[in-house]
């Protein structure tokens, strides 16, 4: 009997201390976009545009098979999780230092055009993410919610709620996109 109840003291002392260790960092706002947000959304959309019913008013259920509704699933969990990783954070960082921002080098393309175009660098998304960090916190929370409705959809095969999520998704990245990354428009066509 001792030596059960001390093991199950030392297994609990071994999990608390292993919870008191150092966190892993939080992931870059660049990083988590290009590494979870924009491919898990592609995914989301790529599912639900293939299942577009006839007419294109909304999804045809026998479009999307039990392995579409495991990776819609799987998607939403990853926008979910990293989205609540940014939300939660302390201080949210837009890049590592060398760390490439999409979009960073269209500003010395558009003035090859004659275009002038405020292109996004990592300093000038930082200086806006640390002007409102609630802002974007509350930003990051919207993703999540989609994330999470996306969850909740696929066990039971929810295809208004998923329509309703994808089709919605282009303006929750909008959101936080026009007012912290500057701008989701790219710049200027050449002529």
């Amino acid at each position: 009997m001792f030596k059960t109840v001390g093991a199950i003291a030392v297994a609990s002392c071994v999990l608390l201390l292993a919870g008191c260790g150092p966190k892993a960092p939080t992931p870059t706002v660049n990083d988590s976009m290009t590494k979870v947000m924009a491919p898990h959304t592609q995914t989301i959309w790529d599912i639900t545009s293939n299942a577009f019913n006839a007419k294109g008013d909304g999804l045809d259920p026998s479009k999307i098979s039990s392995a579409d509704w495991a990776r819609l699933e799987a998607a939403g969990r990853a926008l979910r999780d990293r989205a609540l990783v940014l939300a939660e954070a302390k201080h949210v960082t837009a890049a590592a230092p060398g760390e490439h921002i999409m979009g960073q080098e269209a500003a010395g393309a558009a003035s090859k055009i004659g275009h002038e175009w405020d292109a996004a660098n990592a300093t000038r998304v930082q200086a806006m993410i640390d002007a409102n960090p609630a802002l974007f916190a509350e930003r990051a929370r919207v993703l999540a919610e989609a994330g999470d409705a996306i969850v909740k959809a696929a066990p039971t095969r929810d295809v208004r709620k998923l329509y309703e999520v994808s089709s919605g998704m282009d303006e929750v990245c909008d959101g936080c996109h026009q007012k912290f990354w500057g701008t989701d428009e790219p710049p200027p066509f050449p002529r």
